[in-house]
């Protein structure tokens, strides 16, 4: 019988580890992110969490959204050599109400941004668009028909949204999403092939290369979501998350004990690591925890501390 996390799960934030902390804010903070809170981590904390001796943490958000924070974490590793197709962490959504206008402000920030892909997806109208950030951050503008619940549906009149989604890459994708549905206790919403020449263009590869893709979410389906993708006949790299090197994204979960969350997860195949008091987003002292997925991609747990 599968062990899965008690409670509730939901998909919190993103860790962002960076090698140049300004810079990666001013990447964000050009799309209506703003800095929440910012802090020099414990050294038990940073080793336990990020496999980093030494770190400073800055917390965005976007005004009026509860959730979708982005964790900025430093870190003077080398950043790893990708490629197009590389396994791990994949890149950041955010919605957009007017996708030339997100490309038109990467353009005016220096940014490389790749094609606007405008295309019909059974159902759906959508637009997509990609900037690359410092450390070759892949930030992902959506612009689509039917949304999914974010705080443009209470403001309207923004131009972008909160973290949309984070998007993992595995091989395997069939065993991993499993793991997320059966293990971690997300909801799949939907799984589909995507064959569709323009999505490769817009994601800047050298070539079309064919996608599965699970999107999950926690119960209520609010942001960010967790986007998995494989690529179907593409070899890539697995860049790890730990230790946490400049562009590596980790998926950040809210559980409601992640003692127990944490031994769920080895119970499931997961690595996970020591158990330790962090700060949360407004200073509370809260229960933080890292692990890996049995297919490589890397979570950070957060929960109370009287749990």
């Amino acid at each position: 019988m599968t062990t899965r996390i008690p409670g509730t799960v939901v998909v919190d934030h993103a860790v962002v580890g960076v090698s140049d902390l300004a810079a990666t804010q001013a990447f964000f903070t050009a799309f209506g992110f703003v800095e929440q809170t910012r802090r020099s981590l414990d050294g038990a904390v940073a080793q336990a969490l990020y496999g980093l001796e030494t770190a400073d943490e800055l917390v965005m958000g976007v005004p009026g959204a509860e959730t979708g924070q982005l964790r900025l974490v430093t870190t003077s590793l080398p950043m790893p050599d990708r490629g197009h197709f590389h396994r791990g962490g994949h890149a950041l959504d955010i919605y957009t109400t007017d996708i030339h206008q997100s490309v038109a402000i990467a353009k005016e920030q220096g940014y490389v941004v790749g094609p606007v892909a405008d295309y019909t997806f059974g159902p759906v109208s959508l637009q997509q668009a990609q900037a690359m950030g410092p450390d070759e951050l892949p930030l992902v503008f959506v612009g689509i028909d039917r949304r999914l619940p974010s705080i443009l549906e209470s403001d309207p009149q923004r131009l972008h949204s909160e973290l949309h989604s984070i998007v993992g890459c595995i091989d395997g994708i069939d065993a991993e999403t499993s793991f997320w549905t059966d293990v971690v206790g997300l909801d799949l919403k939907s799984q589909f092939p995507i064959d569709v020449p323009a999505v490769s263009e817009f994601m800047m590869l050298p070539r079309h290369a064919p996608i599965k893709m699970s999107v999950m979410s926690g119960p209520a389906v609010n942001p960010p979501r967790f986007e998995l993708l494989e690529f179907k006949d593409a070899d890539g790299k697995a860049i790890a998350g730990r230790p946490l090197a400049p562009g590596c994204l980790v998926v950040g979960l809210r559980v409601e004990d992640v003692s127990s969350a944490l031994k769920a997860l080895a119970a499931g195949g997961a690595d996970t690591y020591s158990l330790v008091e962090a700060d949360g987003i407004t200073g509370e002292r809260e229960h933080a925890a890292f692990a890996t997925t049995p297919g490589g991609l890397d979570l950070e747990l957060r929960g109370p501390l009287d749990a």
